[in-house]
């Protein structure tokens, strides 16, 4: 699957000083930390769920302001 995601410049310099492939070093990364990182707990979900419509209707209020150009 591609997908896409904006990073800093100084990130992407970083990365091409040890890396000469961007995606292979950002796929590693990134399982590293899902290894890592442990799942949400079912309180946590629970909790997301209970602040989702209003979390939701936030962000749906804040993407009105953006400009796209």
């Amino acid at each position: 699957m591609s997908t896409q995601v904006s990073l800093p410049d100084e990130l992407v310099a970083q990365i091409d000083d040890v890396s000469s492939d961007r995606n292979a070093f950002v796929t590693e990364a990134v399982r590293r930390q899902l290894r890592t990182t442990p799942p949400p707990s079912i309180d946590e979900l629970a909790r997301i769920n209970e602040l989702a419509d209003e979390l939701n209707k936030e962000a749906s209020e804040v993407l009105e302001y953006q400009v796209i150009s």
